[in-house]
């Protein structure tokens, strides 16, 4: 990789050194041998001392397979990139290979047993819609093509599963509404036969899954949870778990888990013995490793449970795990979002944006995630930071990152909670139970008077708050509700309060905006919209007004701003930079605030910074000299490329370190 791009990072090495340095965790070698030049931004606050376990970061996809010596994995996409993408187990992109079809989403997918082909299940069917079509196609590694296997028609939605090696399907096959013949059909894409197993229950099959090809076993969910041989065609097995909705069995078939709501058990599939259950969420992913371990993801941790050496003793032990893993899937009863290497030395992981691969053999020594976090803003003077929970309203000193005092206000939302400062930094507005509040800074106190949101004669309760702000005078408070309808669509509306009454201005139906901003000069405000232009109401009148040249009424005093998650510089001729877009990768930005000097941000999977931008202007300077677009995308690859390959030549040598060299090593936390 570094000599395959070594041109690219020789013509742009002061963007690559300026980006990276000020994120390398505080205790490693790197860090310390080097101190932050001037011109570089500062972490005041959330920076890591030693290497996260994540080793590196992928696009988005829908599903996920590793080979059985685990040297590659496939990533399986839809959309523009329709098709599947072989990586080597390092990050590096082997191949691509598009699919015949785009209008079909991958769903699951296994190597063949010589790693030479894969094949891949996909489904043509919209969120929400109970029909879909199934799609069996089968890549050739070889020969870089696709040939469509089979393709069933339109129907209700079933449980499916592909075998190891991608060998076989098995699907349940209802063969009448009141499932009184309901069997279990097991499609060969080999050339061998196709079969069919009764499973001697009428009753509708709520998962399933398929041991490794050698043991040939399928765990059964409908009332009950059925084991059926495949060679035998009939019922081994039958283990009780009412309501269990998700199974999983492992390689060998000796061990099964089920989940329920709320809820996993772990069986032994030898002893016919249930070996423990343990509580969980409803739809966190599990899945067996080749050595019959257990691995559970939730949000901001994983579980390992083995028994594999003592099936009456049940080993716990934690994983990293970022706190934003996906469950959500094109098809439901499908896609794993965890997935161990067979050597267990590595997890990737499915979230909402991204793929991860952690490392299983370092410890994760970061701080806990802050996931109470649902909002924050810095004061116009940067010098104060405002954190919003459900429970509290945090305020900080953002020039030395410290906590100066909470207010206790409750939330009537759990997923976000607005929260803007007064132009002078005086008071905080936020959102509570039923109603907007007013937080005085000084005091630390709420003031006594709130703001009753009921645009229309609705109730604060039937919806949430997105966005709110105080105008530039102090005068008026304004925040946008969102409600959702029957329709599935969500009406918005924007309500404009006097600040020091309490009286309830004007209120206006605002469709989909999302974000109030008051003029830093007048009485305007600018509500955005997902999508479209913003719209603009004059708050003396009361009146919408197309404003030609907005010029600096909503302009921010600084060149950073949040695009989809992804922090950017805006150079001084208006092009794109690359200073955040070298942010670890796992601080995918959730919510984002930037005054002055001071820049906050809240990652999706829990992490607070606070950094000192009063160096942006000389890197803006830097950046400007033979800037180019494409750097951005790869500074922050290869430079943990870079580190993370220097680290792995160390330990590879460690054993000939003298004591001084091993300490510097343990303590750096290196591969």
């Amino acid at each position: 990789m570094l000599l395959a791009n070594s041109d690219l990072i020789s013509r742009h090495p002061a963007q690559l050194y300026y980006s990276v340095l000020p994120f390398l965790p505080s205790n490693t070698c790197l860090a310390r041998r080097n101190s932050t030049p001037r011109g570089c931004i500062s972490v005041l606050t959330g920076r890591e001392t030693s290497w996260s376990p994540l080793l590196f970061t992928l696009s988005g996809g829908t599903v996920t397979a590793f080979t059985s010596g685990g040297h590659m994995f496939v990533v399986g996409r839809s959309g523009d990139a329709s098709g599947i993408h072989i990586y080597n187990s390092n990050g590096l992109l082997n191949s691509s290979i598009r699919t015949i079809s785009s209008d079909y989403t991958p769903y699951l997918a296994a190597f063949t047993e010589d790693g030479c082909g894969v094949v891949v299940v996909s489904a043509d069917s919209d969120w929400g819609n109970p029909k879909a079509s199934y799609r069996i196609e089968k890549f050739d590694l070889v020969k870089q093509n696709s040939q469509i296997y089979r393709t069933t028609p339109r129907n209700d939605l079933y449980p499916l599963k592909l075998s190891e090696y991608g060998s076989y399907v098995a699907f349940a096959d209802h063969k009448d509404s009141l499932n009184r013949d309901t069997r279990i059909s097991i499609w060969r894409t080999d050339g061998g036969d196709d079969t069919s197993i009764p499973l001697g229950c009428a009753a509708k099959v709520r998962d399933l899954d398929l041991a490794g090809e050698s043991a040939h076993l399928v765990a059964v969910a409908t009332k009950d949870i059925t084991i059926l041989s495949i060679p035998l065609g009939d019922v081994r097995q039958t283990l009780y778990h009412e309501g269990a909705e998700y199974v999983c069995i492992s390689h060998d078939g000796s061990f099964l888990a089920s989940r329920a709501w709320g809820e996993v058990r772990l069986w032994s599939i030898t002893q016919g013995t249930l070996l423990a259950s343990f509580e969980s969420e409803s739809i966190s992913p599990a899945v067996f490793s080749r050595t019959n371990r257990l691995y559970v993801a939730e949000d901001d941790r994983g579980r390992v449970y083995d028994a594999s050496t003592d099936p009456n003793r049940v080993a716990i032990k934690s994983f990293p795990s970022p706190s934003i893993v996906s469950s959500v899937v094109p098809v439901p009863h499908t896609q794993k979002s965890i997935l161990p290497m067979p050597d267990e030395s590595r997890i990737l992981i499915r979230t909402m944006v991204d793929i991860q691969v952690w490392s299983l053999k370092l410890s994760d020594t970061r701080d806990a995630p802050r996931n109470e976090i649902m909002g924050i803003d810095i004061s116009g003077d940067a010098s104060l930071l405002a954190l919003a929970t459900e429970t509290d309203i945090e305020i900080w000193d953002a020039r030395i990152g410290q906590r100066l005092h909470g207010i206790q206000s409750r939330s009537g939302d759990i997923y976000s909670r607005p929260v803007a400062f007064s132009p002078e930094g005086e008071l905080v507005v936020s959102s509570s139970d039923d109603e907007i509040i007013v937080v005085d800074v000084r005091a630390g106190v709420l003031m006594p008077t709130t703001y009753p949101f009921s645009p229309q004669g609705r109730d604060l309760t039937e919806g949430c708050v997105e966005s709110v702000g105080i105008s530039f005078d102090s005068s008026k408070l304004a925040a946008i509700m969102r409600y959702d309808q029957l329709s599935d669509e969500s009406m918005g509306y924007i309500c404009v309060w006097d600040l020091p009454s309490g009286t309830l201005r004007h209120s206006l139906k605002c469709g989909d905006s999302h974000e109030v901003q008051w003029s830093w000069t007048d009485q305007y405000l600018r509500f955005k919209h997902w999508r479209g232009n913003p719209r603009y109401l004059n708050a003396e009148t009361f009146q919408e007004e197309v404003l030609e040249y907005p010029g600096d009424r909503f302009q921010g005093p600084n060149h950073l701003y949040d695009d989809w998650g992804t922090l950017r510089i805006l150079l001084s001729g208006g092009r794109e930079g690359p200073l955040f877009l070298a942010l670890p990768s796992h601080l995918r930005i959730k919510y984002f605030s930037s005054r002055g000097d001071r820049a906050c941000i809240f990652s999706w999977d829990g992490r607070l910074l606070l950094l000192n931008t009063s160096g942006l202007g000389t890197y803006m300077e830097i950046c400007d000299l033979h800037f180019e677009p494409e750097v951005s995308h790869v500074l922050l690859f290869f430079c943990r490329e870079i580190i993370i390959q220097s680290h792995r030549q160390l330990a590879d040598v460690g054993d000939g370190m003298d004591a001084d060299d091993d300490d510097d090593y343990e303590d750096d936390n290196t591969y």
